[in-house]
């Protein structure tokens, strides 16, 4: 079990693994752990641990100063992260919404359960097909519940149809369930050519490109609100990149990486803004301090 132990305690365990202080003194360092969480600067700390011998051991030369670097470097790519999502995310809220509601009609017609996949019964034999017919239920389900709640929101604009006995438009909906859920409905969609507009509109290739870019954008924001290391993390899941990633990259982008997710979100917010300015700054700031931006392209945990 893991016991409490002071700041000076959490300073030492950090110098006996072979961390050096350099120009950062013990207070300054213990100030640094105090406003940043123990165990929240170890998921950086591992990452300039030696690859053989000891265990949580330090590489000889890491000091205080450079853990510290690479922390605020990433907070201010989170930051950057926030700063881009703010322009996305209420883009493709909007648009989807707009194309969605002209092909299915007004009111609330997205709450019927017949637009969404499963398109058949369920299949007699245990396999793939029945295992994705049983997922697909499963997101039909938890869409369906999300936008049956929206009733319950306090925004104003959910409020007014509620006073009224009006159903809920799309357009309103889309606006207060989570962008994971908003990410589920596209996936969910049976018709999945009411969204080719939504991607023409951005530039992308095809539909599967902008069902992946949301989701690769979705999990990209929930990381930076919630203060996550993207520095040195590896994705589980790939990262599309389409033309508008490709052509502001700076490196090799493998598909698993936090550049690469960087580097769409880049993309679509230049498209959508229609300049460079987002992704120069964003990818500036990912090369700023020189060996450290190898955390974004090639992570090691």
């Amino acid at each position: 079990m893991k016991h409490w132990i002071d700041l000076k305690a959490q300073v030492r365990r950090h110098l006996d693994r072979g961390l050096e202080l350099g120009g950062v003194s013990e207070q300054q360092f213990a100030m640094f752990l105090y406003s940043s969480n123990y165990y929240r600067v170890s998921g950086y700390a591992r990452c300039f641990y030696q690859q053989d011998g000891p265990s949580e051991r330090y590489r000889a030369g890491v000091d205080a100063a450079t853990l510290m670097e690479v922390y605020d470097l990433d907070r201010a790519v989170r930051n950057a992260v926030l700063d881009g999502v703010s322009v996305v995310e209420p883009t493709l809220r909007s648009r989807v919404a707009h194309h969605v509601t002209r092909s299915i009609g007004g009111s609330d017609a997205y709450a019927d359960a017949s637009l969404y996949l499963p398109e058949n019964t369920r299949p007699d034999s245990p396999g793939p097909a029945r295992d994705r017919w049983t997922a697909e239920g499963k997101n039909r389900s938890i869409v369906l519940g999300s936008f049956a709640s929206v009733q319950q929101r306090d925004e104003i604009f959910i409020k007014h149809h509620v006073r009224k006995g009006d159903p809920i438009p799309l357009w309103a909906a889309v606006e207060v369930i989570s962008i994971g859920t908003f990410s589920r409905f596209l996936r969910a969609l049976r018709d999945k050519s009411v969204l080719e507009p939504v991607a023409k509109s951005l530039d992308l290739e095809d539909v599967p490109k902008l069902l992946q870019a949301v989701q690769n954008i979705a999990f990209l924001r929930n990381i930076a609100a919630h203060h996550g290391r993207l520095w040195n993390r590896r994705f589980d899941g790939h990262v599309t990149l389409p033309r508008i990633a490709l052509d502001v990259k700076r490196d090799y982008l493998s598909p698993r990486t936090p550049a690469a997710a960087l580097t769409l979100l880049g993309g679509l917010v230049d498209q959508i803004e229609g300049s460079d300015g987002f992704s120069t700054q964003l990818l500036d700031l990912v090369h700023s301090v020189p060996g450290l931006e190898e955390g974004y392209y090639r992570p090691v945990l």
